[in-house]
């Protein structure tokens, strides 16, 4: 069984149409998810971030990791900048 959810993993990856840069691209951040960032990580400024960024933080929102990963990939998202 887990070589089943290892290849149905890989085949997702593998497909661009899936990834979370093309299912959030062009979507700005709602004000949601601008107050759920700033639970997280406290004020930070949002104003210029990438299409790519956008999509890669909401897609950490999303994800069902602990608030400590979240904080941590999303503050490493925003010191790319």
């Amino acid at each position: 069984m887990k070589h089943l959810a290892l290849i149905a993993a890989l085949g997702v990856a593998a497909l661009p149409a899936l990834s979370p840069q093309s299912v959030f691209a062009g979507q700005p951040l709602s004000q949601l998810e601008i107050q759920r960032i700033h639970e997280l990580v406290g004020d930070v400024d949002l104003s210029n971030l990438s299409a790519r960024q956008i999509a890669v933080i909401k897609s950490v929102l999303v994800q069902r990791t602990d608030e400590a990963d979240k904080k941590a990939t999303i503050l490493a998202i925003l010191k790319e900048r």
